[in-house]
């Protein structure tokens, strides 16, 4: 044993020791290591090793670097990095917090998560047991930093035990000097049965380790990892997944630990002399038999354990934890060897590229949990529907893909997408909660739009960008044409913003008009934007690009702030008195408390009475009603701003959350309106007015077009409206005559 110490430290002295004659025309590179197994390792008594290490020696061969390994602590690391006094830090997890003080490789080394170990007296099973409790964690670390965000966000403070690295993150667990400890999934997954340690089922903050360099150094270094990474990865046969199985199965070659051999023989060469004296030591070798036994039962179940801690990371690696699919790098593993083996054959397969509709709907209005239940059994439905060669994986968040073989045409593709669509149709239960759900769906084929994997991968997705553009719940092929479309859609946004900054948008207003006397009685504010290049832009052509870009926030405050303005000056000019204004907004505006802010600022910026402003909000806000949009509409009607529910009847009211939220008015959507006075829509129309009676909401219709509407409308109680029939949206200079005086005479 002192031997191979001593073999060790010579090996590690030569590796790190790099005179000048040793090779001139080399780039000399100093990697900072510390002690993170099996990603690396800096023991002092041995070289540094792990499959970051097997990684840059292998790049340090093909670029000519002479490397020289700079053991320290991960603090003391960070330190150097900043200073430039290392060249490249050996793994680091990626943050927007630390992309700002060093460059990071693109590639990533390994995927990485959160964990938590316990000792066995520890009543710890969640986030909020660790409230009082002492936690071991890893200084500067990253899931260290994500813990303590998490458990100040569940109101949990404790007690942090600050430690240099993960094995002495376990060793004060084991000492009882914590309760707990964070480490992550890698290390975990290599000591899953310590004595005395308990796995907990807390598992927090997916991250991703890559190599670092100092923020000014040369992009050199990283650009030549992450291009033998990206190749490395390519290759199921490469050195990456050698050093990725070498590591994380911790044996040699035949699966049997290194240092086996050697006990094995010192132990037999025991007894042999043992056996020699026996008649002198008997007691002795009967207690060093025992003894021997104990070691190699010991043996085999620490290699049972590296067996299962091999499979337990594997599971891990290439497989989704929530569903059980394989995850994007089981995917992208999958589908490179089925390629592989169609090339130089006339056989074809299908990408399918599957985006579920409408789930942040789902997580805004019934949590997390919810969306989370609602993929599980996605999964379970999408693989029920298809063919057993067919490999379903999920690709992460609400996507997944389908590698389809051994199709003869598109049809075949068409089928499965069909079936796929089908298996969404029937509602889902979360809970005592029913859910619908669809999914949009694009198909690339293989070899008729891409050969390589990247662009196949590149071409389902347009496809399925484009089937979500249509309104989902369908699939579409990928065809050249998509790929404009997807440019055109990222110059649109572009422009978008740029028209906001040029001044380049405006307001036109459209009355709404009291159906008693025909007089107007507020105006509602609607966005153009008038673009030097195609002139008078309707918002049906940009609105959705705002509103998936999130700009539509800024476009709203825009709107709102020269809304009041310009009410304000009609008030001052005497043509608007009692008059309001009413003005659109978007359930992304509510994050944040963001719209009162905004409201706020508008009035005060305008100097206009509250009283003065009605915001239009689409039922869709039933979706994302939580305590922030409750209380921020609750606010705004305690400030005197109405509150009017827009296009109701086409979304997702609820008739309790009616009844209790702070509405002033419904606004019954044009597709009724424009159908009276027909049987079918008079039954709708006339039953939401007597709903609003009943609820004492005002009603406005919207997109009267004909005198028997306005009749039939007025005659029936509602109220207010607004359409053609009285005037179309008008520029404020157009509308300013029209202010003060009856829209259609006769009415009253």
């Amino acid at each position: 044993m002192a031997f191979r110490h001593l073999l060790q430290a010579s090996l590690f002295w030569l590796l790190s020791y790099s005179p000048a004659w040793a090779a001139p025309d080399r780039i000399p590179v100093r990697v900072g290591v510390f002690e993170n197994p099996p990603i690396v390792s800096a023991a002092s008594d041995a070289p540094p090793e792990g499959i970051a290490i097997d990684v840059i020696r292998w790049v340090a061969e093909r670029e000519g670097w002479q490397v020289t390994y700079v053991p320290d602590s991960f603090d003391n690391l960070l330190a150097r990095l900043d200073k430039g006094d290392i060249d490249l830090l050996a793994i680091i997890a990626y943050s927007d917090e630390r992309a700002k003080r060093f460059q990071f490789t693109q590639q990533s080394l390994i995927g990485n998560w959160g964990m938590v170990f316990r000792h066995a007296e520890a009543d710890i099973h969640s986030l909020p047991d660790l409230k009082g409790k002492r936690v071991a964690l890893m200084r500067s670390g990253t899931h260290s930093q994500a813990l303590i965000e998490l458990l100040r966000q569940f109101d949990a403070p404790f007690t942090p035990v600050y430690v240099d690295n993960f094995p002495q993150v376990m060793e004060a667990i084991a000492e009882r000097r914590a309760d707990a400890g964070a480490v992550n999934r890698v290390f975990a997954a290599l000591h899953p049965h310590q004595p005395d340690l308990v796995v907990t089922s807390i598992v927090f903050n997916p991250v991703f380790v890559h190599y670092a360099a100092p923020k000014g150094a040369s992009p050199a270094l990283l650009a030549a990892l992450d291009r033998h990474l990206e190749a490395l990865k390519a290759d199921p046969q490469s050195a990456y997944y050698e050093s990725l199985r070498h590591w994380l199965e911790a044996t040699s070659a035949n699966g049997v630990p290194r240092w086996l051999p050697w006990t094995a023989a010192g132990a037999g060469s025991l007894l042999v002399l043992a056996l020699a004296i026996a008649g002198f030591l008997r007691h002795q070798v009967q207690r060093q038999t025992g003894e021997l036994q104990r070691r190699a039962d010991q043996l085999q179940s620490e290699i049972e354990q590296r067996i299962q801690a091999q499979a337990h990371l594997n599971q891990l690696a290439y497989f989704d934890e929530l569903t059980g699919l394989p995850n994007r790098e089981g995917f992208r593993i999958a589908l490179n060897q089925t390629l592989t083996g169609l090339q130089g054959t006339n056989e074809r397969l299908a990408l399918l590229f599957l985006d579920v509709d409408r789930l942040k709907n789902i997580n805004d209005g019934l949590g997390h949990g919810a969306g989370d239940l609602l993929l599980k059994q996605i999964a379970i439905r999408l693989q029920s529907v298809l063919r057993a060669h067919d490999q379903l994986s999920r690709f992460g968040g609400d996507e997944f893909v389908v590698i389809v073989s051994e199709i003869g045409d598109a049809a075949d593709a068409e089928l499965v997408a069909t079936r796929l669509l089908q298996s969404l149709a029937m509602p889902i239960h979360i809970g005592s909660t029913q859910v619908y759900s669809s999914a949009s769906i694009g198909i690339a084929l293989y070899p008729d739009d891409a050969t390589s994997m990247e662009s196949l991968l590149k071409h389902a997705d347009t496809a399925m960008y484009q089937a979500k553009e249509m309104g989902g719940n369908r699939f579409l092929f990928y065809h050249a044409q998509q790929t404009a479309r997807v440019v055109e859609r990222l110059t649109l946004d572009t422009r978008l913003r740029q028209a906001l900054e040029r001044d380049e948008l405006l307001l036109h207003y459209q009355p709404i008009v009291a159906l008693g006397s025909g007089n107007i009685v507020g105006v509602e504010a609607l966005l153009r934007w008038d673009d030097p290049d195609r002139g008078l832009v309707m918002p049906g052509a940009f609105i959705p690009a705002a509103e998936d870009t999130g700009l539509i926030v800024q476009l709203g405050e825009w709107v709102l702030e020269a809304g009041c303005i310009q009410l304000r000056a009609w008030q001052e000019q005497g043509k608007a008195s009692g008059m309001t204004l009413a003005v659109n907004v978007s359930t992304r505006q509510f994050e944040g408390a963001r719209l009162v802010k905004a409201v706020q600022q508008a009035l005060s910026r305008a100097g206009l009475a509250p009283e003065c402003l009605e915001l239009e909000i689409t039922e869709n806000v039933m979706l994302i009603m939580n305590d922030e949009v409750r209380s921020s509409l609750e606010t705004l009607r305690g400030m005197g701003v109405r509150l009017s529910l827009d296009d109701f009847g086409t979304g997702y009211s609820s008739l309790s959350y009616l009844k209790e939220l702070p509405f002033h008015s419904l606004k019954i959507d044009r597709s009724f309106v424009s159908k009276l006075p027909e049987r079918g829509d008079i039954q709708i129309v006339t039953t939401i007015l007597a709903l609003a009676r009943g609820l004492e909401l005002q009603t406005i219709a919207e997109g009267i077009e004909t005198q028997e509407q306005y009749d039939f409308l007025r005659d029936h109680g509602c109220e207010f409206g607004q359409g053609y029939l009285m005037s179309r949206p008008q520029p404020a200079g157009a509308l300013a005559p029209m202010l003060g005086r009856p829209l259609l005479a006769g009415n009253a």
